[in-house]
């Protein structure tokens, strides 16, 4: 798939994260959806910086989508038990590609603040690539 159709498949794309039975899992839901919805918002920013040779714009794009993330943790440390709208029993299938989406996501912010673009521009693509089979798997 070109980047373009990609793109237009990821900024289009906001993720349904189903209704829980609790209130706890429902606070649960609302982080993960907030996550999801700061890191669309970090990575039209990253887009935009990639275009524009502004790499100095990308990790202050992520602060909001790292302060959600680790209230995600807080909140499954407590215990909370995260409902996925799908595919419930590929739950730890879910983690190890969340957990990978964030290593890779680190790599970018590295990359951008020692303003390597190349770095940039890879870990951009993974990361979109990695929104894209997640969704496909989780969204079914």
């Amino acid at each position: 798939m070109g980047m373009m159709p990609l793109l237009l498949f990821f900024f289009f794309t906001i993720p349904f994260l189903g209704i829980p039975a609790s209130a706890e899992q429902q606070e649960s839901k609302n982080l993960i959806q907030k996550e999801m919805i700061a890191l669309d918002g970090a990575l039209k920013v990253t887009v935009d910086a990639i275009v524009l040779n502004e790499p100095e714009r990308i990790v202050p794009a992520f602060q909001e989508a790292n302060r959600i993330r680790e209230q995600v943790e807080h909140t499954i440390k407590s215990g909370a038990k995260i409902v996925l709208p799908k595919n419930q029993k590929r739950f730890k299938e879910f983690v190890r590609l969340d957990n990978k989406f964030h290593r890779d996501l680190e790599l970018l912010l590295k990359a951008a603040g020692k303003n390597n673009m190349g770095v940039v521009q890879r870990q951009t693509h993974r990361l979109l690539d990695a929104c894209v089979r997640c969704h496909r798997i989780f969204r079914k």
